[in-house]
């Protein structure tokens, strides 16, 4: 652990040179997102978003839940950040609509200090949505979950560009049965060891409406890293024929790199999901399990009960609570230690050693350890544990103003196969905010955390913010 400390220190002391003043650039970049969004016109609605957030910490690296799944709108050294957000839509006919929306983050503490969100352009009717560019993912289970709801995709990263079909919303086929549907084509256009690596994705959903009480959703989702100019086997294929072979997970042929030509072209990875609502008299339940793969073992279920195994309750009267969440993640078992299928070392490939990463953030649940201190060459890789068990808890509720929020986390890390922890690594962190939304002037926000380790010293912090939306 005092090792990965050393390397996050090394790497923000070295992007900390020759830097601006932050603040003064935090208020230029604040009164930059009001004017822009201050704009309106009767045929175009036009909204947008400004926060602004202060951070005190024990240590240089500030408590785990202040920073992930914020897709890097805070970084682990964040002392101060600025955010802003403005978006248009344009609406003709019954159904049809154009929306174009742009937000921009100023933090410190991170490699680039100042980047885009969101930079997107996109087009909706009854049964399409089409989205050109980058934009975030919407927030799962009210912000509760470990990993938004995607163990695999989650916001832990930066929104990467790219261009996505799918189901405006679910298409209809009985009163009992509903289809959801998704493919896109993205670009990890970060500094990686193979440059300008594509992901193929997809998405197949099927919605079970049994009555208005009970309702399941099952759904599979395929990833795939493929293409880019790699140092070790030059341009990897990237035409149509290798799409279709990326596409049905084939192997390649004798001209692709070797590991290609004994498993599929690409770094693949996905997961199932299963998901069983129902409504009582008490209030709205949920539990869900998402399984997640590597290839065929992983598919086949050899790596079972890997993944997430979750449960949430929205109470009827919501006196003391609105929403409770439990998820256990659990990635330890990677189809076994030994055979041709075992030891699946989830997000990390030999070909795409930068794994399932962008800008040196993990893509999926933020549990999985990285050090990017680690030189990146055929034999190394920046994902040192990725075997872990986690029990996550979260609960918000409502007093009179106050809205509150509060998450604790129970992890272990083994690390890999091939080099396990002695001893494992053993994290709690602990997350709790209070908000006070006014009637004009915005939402106020006080958040704390406390992460304690049985490897690193303990990390104390608390923050404020101020949020406004138009």
């Amino acid at each position: 652990m005092d090792k990965i400390r050393q390397g996050y220190n090394k790497r923000y002391t070295e992007k900390q040179k020759e830097k601006l003043p932050f603040f003064k650039r935090i208020c230029f970049s604040f009164l930059l997102f009001l004017s822009f969004t201050s704009y309106s016109q009767e045929k175009i609605e036009f909204s947008g978003e400004g926060s602004v957030i202060g951070i005190l910490s024990s240590e240089e690296i500030i408590p785990f839940w202040f920073y992930k799944n914020t897709s890097t709108r805070i970084g682990e050294f964040t002392n101060g950040a600025v955010y802003g957000k403005s978006e248009a839509k344009f609406k003709w006919g019954k159904s049809n609509a154009l929306e174009a929306g742009v937000s921009l983050m100023l933090r410190d503490g991170t490699e680039e200090e100042f980047q885009r969100e969101n930079l997107f352009l996109e087009y909706t009717n009854k049964w399409l949505k089409t989205t050109m560019g980058a934009k975030e993912r919407p927030i799962l289970y009210n912000d509760l979950s470990s990993n938004n709801g995607n163990i695999i995709w989650s916001t832990n990263a930066r929104p990467m560009p790219g261009l996505i079909f799918e189901a405006n919303k679910p298409i209809r086929i009985s009163n009992t049965f509903a289809l959801d549907w998704g493919i896109a084509h993205y670009s990890l256009n970060d500094d990686r060891y193979v440059e300008n690596t594509w992901v193929h994705y997809k998405r197949v959903g099927v919605l079970v409406k049994f009555n208005e009480k009970h309702k399941l959703r099952g759904q599979l989702q395929h990833f795939a890293q493929w293409a880019g100019t790699s140092p070790e086997y030059g341009e990897l294929p990237n035409d149509f024929k290798a799409f279709v072979d990326v596409f049905f997970a084939r192997s390649g042929d004798e001209s692709t790199a070797p590991g290609e030509q004994q498993n599929s072209i690409g770094n693949h990875l996905g997961s199932y999901l299963l998901d069983y609502n129902f409504k009582t008299n008490i209030g709205d339940f949920s539990a869900y399990h998402e399984h997640l793969f590597e290839d065929g073992s992983g598919t086949g279920f050899s790596n079972f009960p890997d993944g997430v195994w979750g449960a949430t309750f929205q109470p009827n009267n919501k006196m003391v609570f609105t929403m409770l969440l439990y998820e256990y993640v659990d990635t330890t078992n990677q189809s076994g230690s030994f055979g041709t299928s075992g030891r699946d070392n989830y997000f990390s490939n030999s070909i795409y050693r930068s794994g399932w990463t962008y800008e040196g953030n993990i893509i999926g649940t933020p549990f999985i350890i990285t050090d990017f201190s680690i030189e990146i060459t055929e034999k190394t890789s920046p994902i040192i544990s990725n075997r872990l068990t986690a029990h996550h808890f979260g609960v918000m509720g409502t007093f009179k103003k106050i809205d509150w929020v509060f998450k604790t986390t129970i992890s272990k890390s083994i690390g890999p196969y091939s080099e396990p922890f002695d001893p494992a690594i053993e994290n709690w962190y602990n997350y709790v905010s209070f908000s006070y939304t006014t009637d004009k002037y915005g939402v106020f926000n006080i958040i704390g955390g406390a992460d304690f380790s049985n490897l690193a010293d303990t990390t104390i912090g608390g923050g404020l913010s101020y949020k406004y939306v138009f």
